[in-house]
């Protein structure tokens, strides 16, 4: 029969466990030559000559977006957009009584094209879900293909 040998290691009184300096020193080398070598790539870098465009190229005053707006009050009513006002492109809206004829509008005002163009929902947050998702299953069966719901709070 094997006798069980006692794993735990025992070491003398006089002696300290050590850490192996070599390994060390060999890290902190490879970590000198790298940032070294990434410095040097860096200041490479900073010779291509790139020409960056004015700061009023960024800020147009016309937008050319071409996402259809549909807006929703807390009652459910749907509304067209008429304008944007503003540099920040605030909508004035206007009652539809009817969306299925509103849409069908504007398909034969744009023609089939405009079914790719996104379609996005201005809901008030209050708005029934149910109403909001009515809206959503109408554009859809319309044929839009790309059509998006942000709800909006309420203007004091």
């Amino acid at each position: 029969m094997r006798r069980k040998r006692n794993m735990s290691l025992a070491l003398r009184e006089g002696s300290d466990a050590e850490v192996a300096m070599s390994p060390l020193i060999d890290c902190v080398f490879l970590l000198l030559i790298f940032f070294l070598v990434t410095s040097m790539l860096k200041r490479k870098e900073m010779l291509i000559p790139i020409r960056l465009p004015n700061q009023s190229a960024a800020v147009s005053d016309s937008s050319e977006d071409l996402t259809l707006v549909i807006g929703m009050d807390q009652q459910g009513q749907t509304y067209r957009t008429l304008e944007r006002i503003g540099r920040d492109g605030e909508l004035l809206y206007e009652s539809v009584p009817e969306l299925t004829e509103h849409l069908e509008e504007i398909l034969q005002e744009r023609g089939e094209e405009v079914l790719s163009l996104p379609l996005r929902i201005d809901a008030d947050r209050s708005t029934p879900f149910q109403r909001a998702i009515d809206v959503l299953d109408t554009c859809k069966l319309m044929g839009f293909t790309d059509v998006g719901l942000k709800t909006r709070l309420r203007k004091k």
